[in-house]
């Protein structure tokens, strides 16, 4: 692609670019906001934010599927090797800042996404082991405990109604 013809092209992939850099940081906010919601133990708010994460999942994926388009258009491969031959081709040096920044949210956000999983399963094995806690004394008339952690056996007493 000639140089002068690629200012147009040029032009529009930056805006497109900008706007799918708003799309990543929006997502990287939910994932932060839910990150900081598992380790404060909010449940509640891990909820609420799924259909936030899921609509800043699908703003992202949209961007990402025209981008694709746009690369396969201009003859390149849908992948970062044909974006990086793209912007070479074109010669803006904002165009190649703005995807570096692009790249970079990625990661950031497949490392939260990690480490949202390793929350998630802390929780869970939390949750597991009260649960089998809770079923071994409810099984065996045994293991109850007080607030203090002191053992206390479960015995049968008079009922309430009993003179």
């Amino acid at each position: 692609m000639p140089q002068n013809s690629a200012s147009p092209d040029g032009s529009v992939l930056l805006a497109r670019l900008k706007a799918e850099n708003l799309a990543w940081q929006a997502l990287l906010d939910v994932l932060q906001d839910e990150e900081q919601a598992l380790i404060a133990g909010h449940a509640d708010r891990v909820a609420l934010l799924n259909t936030a994460k899921l609509a800043q999942l699908q703003s992202v994926s949209d961007h990402a599927r025209g981008r694709h388009g746009e690369l396969l258009a201009a003859g390149h491969t849908p992948n970062h090797a044909g974006m990086d031959a793209w912007l070479a081709q074109i010669g803006l040096p904002d165009l190649n800042t703005r995807w570096q920044r692009l790249c970079t949210m990625e990661r950031d956000a497949q490392a939260l996404n990690q480490r949202i999983g390793s929350l998630i399963e802390l929780r869970l094995a939390a949750t597991r082991q009260a649960l089998n806690v809770l079923i071994h004394s409810a099984t065996h008339q045994g293991g109850l405990y007080d607030h203090a952690g002191l053992a206390v056996s479960a015995h049968k007493g008079k009922p309430l109604t009993a003179a």
